[in-house]
């Protein structure tokens, strides 16, 4: 399967998932590395214009990654351990969830629901997984921003 991860250009090809791990993320706690994609590249720009605090951060330079990840090494998240309620940025919930399917259960990528629009998903794929190396990027490409996508 193809998944698609947009980013700043300059961290383009790094499938290191350090940022995630130094700041955190809405399914990781700081400490634990995830790379964050989407199953689309639609699904991918409004993921990243979500967390965009100003229109100037439209006008940076940005790249979009495809990313190959062995079909039969994506699980889904069981959709019944999701919390009911609202489910907020730093939800220790999502980072319980995260931390048993990567470590207890040792899944390199994991299936979730996107946040934005929940009848999409994006894949959270684990760099610390012994067989992480059978992801792949299989293209960069500049990616612009169209300017009317920011409503602020």
């Amino acid at each position: 399967m193809l998944v698609y991860r947009i980013c700043r250009s300059n961290y383009a090809g790094d499938m290191s998932g350090m940022g995630a791990k130094l700041y955190g993320g809405r399914w990781n706690r700081p400490g634990v590395p995830v790379l964050y994609t989407s199953f689309a590249r639609s699904l991918a720009v409004l993921e990243l214009l979500v967390h965009f605090e100003s229109k100037s951060a439209l006008k940076m330079p940005y790249s979009i990654m495809k990313i190959f990840v062995p079909d039969e090494l994506i699980i889904a998240l069981d959709i019944n351990l999701m919390p009911k309620d609202r489910i907020l940025i730093n939800d220790d919930r999502l980072w319980r969830l995260l931390d048993d399917y990567f470590y207890n259960k040792n899944v390199l990528a994991l299936r979730v629901p996107s946040m934005v629009i929940g009848e999409e998903f994006n894949v959270l794929l684990n760099p610390n997984h012994p067989l992480y190396h059978e992801c792949s990027v299989q293209s960069i490409e500049a990616f612009s921003i169209d300017e009317r996508l920011y409503l602020q």
